[in-house]
């Protein structure tokens, strides 16, 4: 076997692992040459020289598979497999037509064949990737389009439902307008890529799905879509891993969303993004804006430790976790040394020992070790236990000062305070249903840890969880008002119109936060 089957990277690289495997004491034996003398000039620079040969030889084939893709790209010989909408014709090394293979169907070319993109007969495909780019250009979203097709039952190439993701790709694949694109994308390649060499674009070929106007309105109308959630730094999140929905037992985690028009993003609490994705039918996925959710719930806690017997119970829970810890940790070491002391008299032992007492001893040392590596293990876990510090405690009972500066605020501190208080929010959500009036109505429960002294639990309830809707604002100004109002007022107080300001009015009444006097009566807040 040839050295260059151990590896064709580059020389430095090769060293690299030449020198690892020397001081292990490994040989590096070839058929060729036999073994690689490093011990001498000449063994290394003839071990140099046949790495770089084969290294370079590398790269030769490297360029000459990119040159024949560029070549077969050139002629219109599409590169890779299937494409939703398209049919393939297999050509053969003479360029004759074998056979037309429908985008389902799963087919494997011959090496030397060739392969260009048809408009299929579906008509339903046909359809579909139409309605996908008229959509966009309307300003639907990715979801909405996959819901709309998962609704008149059309499928995938792979016959499985669509997503937003799906969607996404087949409306920046400029394949759909006629054009051949490779190389635009960085891919994984050792040697070289497409992608390295500035790409290649062959227009016009094959027959187009949608016009070029359409097409590129659709990349305009695409970018102003927001962009898909993406999680930032964990201390951005306050409640990041702790809030849950009871219905789904799913977990909400912070993620940040582009909206448009908006130069920065925004921060919301919400289901994974995979989610968005796999169930774009499902329309019931709440969201919470992170700045009005983490205050009402450092509001909650604010006023839990304002009581005088929870704050002692809190300090007397971390008083004994201290001295718990201080005594495992010195119990621990002391077993520690024990058996440090117990390894170093067996080492001693097994040298001296005779041929028949080895396996024994060998054994025993070995139970030692591992006990020794489970006490260090230990040990590393209780250096790390999250035992809040006393400034971190002080920090929790000064969560008033925070919440007025709480862009001001450390963040990871408070992040950390949070874990020690909180061991999980759950979020109930009720839906409440009248005539044309619906909404949606929240509360929860903030479980505290019992490990700290917090056994219990502190109620949140719809006033206490910010929650979408402009209903709310009408059962405030009625709290404000404290007296009887009457539609007229709600609409010029909220600078709406009548229709919508009697809408609003009706689902308040529907949360039970409002009574409706009767007609022509007025509305008050409920008592």
């Amino acid at each position: 076997i040839e050295q260059s089957r151990m590896s064709r990277e580059d020389i430095f690289d090769a060293m690299l692992h030449w020198r690892l495997l020397r001081d292990a004491g490994v040989k590096i034996v070839t058929a060729q040459r036999g073994e690689l003398d490093f011990n001498n000039l000449g063994g290394v620079i003839t071990a140099i020289v046949d790495q770089y040969g084969a290294h370079d030889e590398s790269i030769k084939l490297a360029d000459r598979v990119i040159s024949g893709k560029r070549l077969a790209i050139s002629n219109g010989s599409r590169q890779g497999g299937a494409l939703y909408g398209y049919d393939r014709e297999i050509l053969d090394e003479q360029g004759n037509v074998v056979r037309r293979v429908s985008f389902r169907e799963q087919f494997q070319k011959s090496p030397t064949w060739q392969s260009r993109l048809v408009v299929t007969h579906d008509k339903e495909a046909l359809s579909a990737v139409r309605y996908m780019f008229e959509a966009v250009c309307q300003g639907l979203s990715y979801g909405s389009i996959a819901r709309e097709l998962n609704r008149r039952g059309i499928r995938t190439m792979f016959n499985k439902r669509f997503n937003s993701s799906l969607v996404s790709r087949i409306i920046a694949n400029p394949a759909y307008v006629g054009d051949l694109v490779y190389g635009q994308r960085r891919r994984r390649g050792k040697f070289r890529t497409l992608f390295d060499e500035g790409g290649v674009v062959y227009p016009n070929a094959h027959e187009p799905l949608v016009s070029r106007e359409v097409f590129e309105r659709a990349q305009r109308a695409a970018q102003t879509h927001y962009k898909l959630p993406k999680a930032t730094q964990n201390h951005r999140y306050l409640l990041s891993g702790l809030l849950f929905l009871a219905d789904c037992g799913r977990r909400l985690n912070g993620y940040a969303l582009q909206h448009p028009g908006m130069s920065t993003p925004r921060r919301y609490y919400m289901q994974a993004p995979r989610y968005f994705e796999e169930y774009p039918d499902d329309w019931n996925r709440p969201s919470f804006r992170a700045d009005t959710i983490e205050q009402a719930v450092l509001k909650k806690i604010r006023e839990y430790l304002s009581d005088a017997r929870h704050k002692r119970s809190i300090q007397a829970a971390f008083s004994q976790r201290s001295q718990q810890t201080k005594s495992n940790v010195s119990s621990w070491q002391r077993r520690l040394t024990e058996l440090r002391t117990k390894i170093e008299r067996g080492t001693e032992n097994l040298a001296l020992a005779q041929r028949e007492d080895i396996p024994g001893i060998s054994r025993l040392l070995s139970g030692w070790r591992e006990e020794e590596s489970e006490l260090r293990q230990r040990l590393v876990n209780a250096t790390r236990e999250a035992t809040p510090s006393v400034e971190e405690l002080q920090f929790i009972t000064k969560i008033d000062h925070t919440l007025e500066r709480l862009s001001e605020a450390n963040r990871e501190k408070l992040v950390h305070a949070l874990r020690q208080t909180i061991q999980r929010i759950t979020l109930r959500r009720e839906y409440r249903h009248r005539s044309h009036y619906r909404i949606t109505l929240w509360d929860g429960v903030i479980e505290l840890r019992e490990d700290f002294g917090l056994a219990g639990q502190i109620p949140l309830t719809d006033d206490d969880i910010p929650n979408p809707g402009r209903w709310h604002a009408v059962v405030e100004y009625l709290r404000e008002r404290n007296e009887v109002v009457y539609l007229k007022e709600v609409a010029e107080a909220l600078g709406i119109v009548r229709p919508y300001a009697s809408r609003l009015l009706g689902q308040a009444v529907l949360s039970g936060q409002v009574v409706n006097l009767g007609h022509q009566k007025g509305w008050i807040a409920a008592r």
